[in-house]
C-alpha cells in the first residue's frame, strides 16, 4: 500500500495536458466540418479543382456535371466531357482596335467566307495579314432539304489559293438524319475532287429561325450523330474533319466526347474565348472589315499549324 500524499503539481500538469488534447481534437473536428460544408456548397465531390487557361475551376455535381466559374457568366453548370480543356493563356491574346490575335508561333489569322461576301480581291486579303480562309463549299436548304453548291465556292477557292491564302472548307448542314449527313459529306467530297485543302473540312449545323425549318425539333443526341457521320466520311477520305459550334450547341446539344477525334471550331464573340473545352479554331467576330472584301466578314484565330 502507498501511503504518500498526492502530488498537486503532477495533477495540474495532467489536467492541462488533457485540456489541450481535447481542444486540439475539437479544432480538427471543426475544420473537417468546414471543409465538408464547402464541398457540399459546390455541389458534391471535388474533381481536383481543374483550371483552364482562362482561370475557370470546377467541381463535379452528384449527377456528374461540372460547376465552373465562367469568365463572363459567373457560376454555370455544364456537361462533363472527357476531352482536352481550354488551356490558352489569356495574356497572349492581343486586341488592336478589335483585331484579336494570339501570340504564339503556331497561331494565325483567318476569315470564313461564302457567296454573301460577293467578289473578293484575294491579293488584298492576303496583303492585309490574313493567312487562311474557311470557304463554304455548299449548304442544305432549311425547308426543302436540297443540296446546293455555294455560288462563289470555285472562285473563292481558286482566288485564295492563287493569292497564297491557305484554305479550309465548311458545309452548312440542315441534316435530319445520319443518312443525310453522310450525303452531305459525299457532296463535299465531290466538290473537292482534284483540290488540295490545308485546313479542316468542317460540319456546320446551326439552328435556324426559318419558318418551316426541317431541323426545328432536332435533339442533341441527333445532331451529334449527324456530325459524327459527316466527319467519319470526310476523315476516311483523307481530310482533317471538324465540327463548328457556338457555346450553346457545345454545352447544351453536342456530346463533345463522341466527337473528340475531330477538330473543334468555336464561335464565341468575345475578346478572349472562355469556352471550357479545347478548340483549334476560334471565330471571334461576324462583323469584321477586311481589305479586299466589301461586306462584313467573320474573322478567326487558328491555334494550330494545320498546313
Amino acid at each position: 500500500m502507498n501511503n504518500k500524499a498526492p502530488n498537486k503539481h503532477s495533477d495540474a500538469r495532467s489536467f492541462e495536458m488533457r485540456r489541450l488534447i481535447f481542444l486540439g481534437a475539437a479544432g480538427v473536428l471543426i475544420l473537417v466540418v468546414v471543409i465538408l460544408s464547402l464541398l457540399s456548397a459546390f455541389g458534391g465531390k471535388s474533381d481536383g479543382g481543374q483550371s483552364t487557361g482562362n482561370g475557370t475551376s470546377s467541381a463535379v455535381t452528384e449527377d456528374g456535371k461540372l460547376v465552373i466559374q465562367d469568365l463572363y457568366e459567373g457560376e454555370i453548370t455544364i456537361p462533363k466531357f472527357n476531352v482536352p480543356l481550354n488551356t490558352y493563356d489569356q495574356s497572349k491574346f492581343k486586341n488592336d482596335n478589335g483585331l484579336v490575335t494570339y501570340d504564339d508561333a503556331n497561331a494565325s489569322l483567318g476569315i470564313d467566307v461564302s457567296d454573301y461576301q460577293g467578289d473578293i480581291d484575294w491579293a488584298a486579303v492576303k496583303a492585309s495579314g490574313i493567312d487562311f480562309a474557311m470557304i463554304r463549299a455548299g449548304y442544305r436548304g432549311a425547308t426543302r432539304g436540297k443540296l446546293n453548291e455555294d455560288s462563289k465556292f470555285a472562285d473563292n477557292y481558286t482566288g485564295a489559293k492563287d493569292a497564297g491564302v491557305k484554305v479550309g472548307i465548311y458545309f452548312f448542314s440542315q441534316a435530319t438524319s445520319v443518312t443525310e449527313a453522310e450525303e452531305e459529306a459525299g457532296y463535299v467530297l465531290q466538290l473537292l475532287q482534284n483540290k488540295s485543302v490545308d485546313y479542316p473540312v468542317v460540319f456546320d449545323w446551326e439552328q435556324t429561325s426559318v419558318d418551316g425549318s426541317r431541323t426545328a425539333d432536332a435533339t442533341g443526341e441527333q445532331i451529334t450523330s449527324y456530325a459524327s457521320a459527316f466527319c467519319k466520311k470526310i476523315a476516311k477520305a483523307g481530310y482533317t474533319a471538324g465540327v463548328y459550334f457556338n457555346r450553346s450547341l457545345g454545352y447544351n446539344y453536342y456530346d463533345l466526347e463522341q466527337l473528340k477525334d475531330f477538330e473543334f471550331w468555336l464561335a464565341e464573340y468575345r475578346s478572349v474565348p472562355a469556352f471550357y473545352y479545347n478548340f483549334g479554331l476560334w471565330q471571334y467576330s461576324d462583323n469584321a472589315q477586311v481589305q479586299g472584301i466589301d461586306a462584313a466578314v467573320d474573322i478567326n484565330v487558328s491555334f494550330k499549324n494545320y498546313g
